[in-house]
């Protein structure tokens, strides 16, 4: 098993985190939502798996390629 890290697609401000440490994702989830530029930007999860860290809490800002969150893909 190996951990995927799904980053930040852009700079903005974290508006929604719906996931925690160990919680179970698949394919197509959402774990994220950004604000940029007034727009809200949904991340979604590539891979199916557990939630092994989040790197980031609601209202704080990221940049674009920061680590958000990191799933343990089996």
């Amino acid at each position: 098993m190996a951990d995927v890290i799904i980053h930040s697609p852009m700079t903005g401000r974290v508006i929604e985190v719906l996931v925690s440490k160990g919680d179970s994702v698949s394919a197509g989830d959402l774990v994220v939502v950004i604000e940029s530029m007034k727009m809200e930007n949904e991340v979604v999860c590539d891979h199916d798996g557990a939630v092994s860290a989040v790197h980031v809490e609601e209202d704080q800002s990221v940049s674009e390629g920061d680590r958000l969150v990191e799933v343990c893909a089996g």
